[in-house]
């Protein structure tokens, strides 16, 4: 499995810690959660702070399965809307 990448921080005057993953805010943090996110990025692997911070853990996301596995409870397991025969207009 590869080091994360692709995210950064920045620090506000009122104490807040904005951390972006390729460029969009992935997660904001004050006061406590802050502050300990910062000693992380100062003791150790900034990417890796930075990661464990938004919940990110190098897996992937998104819904896998098949059609009748895990993840078709969003769309195209045909439960929620049975088959329907339509009729040509004609004219």
């Amino acid at each position: 499995m590869s080091a994360p990448e692709g995210f950064d921080y920045r620090t506000r005057t009122n104490g807040e810690v904005h951390i972006f993953h390729h460029g969009k805010l992935a997660k904001m943090l004050r006061e406590g959660p802050a502050e300990d996110f910062l000693a992380a990025v100062k003791d150790g692997d900034a990417q890796e702070a930075m990661a464990a911070a938004v919940g990110n853990d190098g897996q992937g996301g998104g819904v896998q399965g098949s059609a009748t596995g895990p993840g078709t409870h969003l769309h195209g397991n045909g439960t929620a809307h049975p088959h329907q025969e339509f009729r040509r207009k004609s004219g």
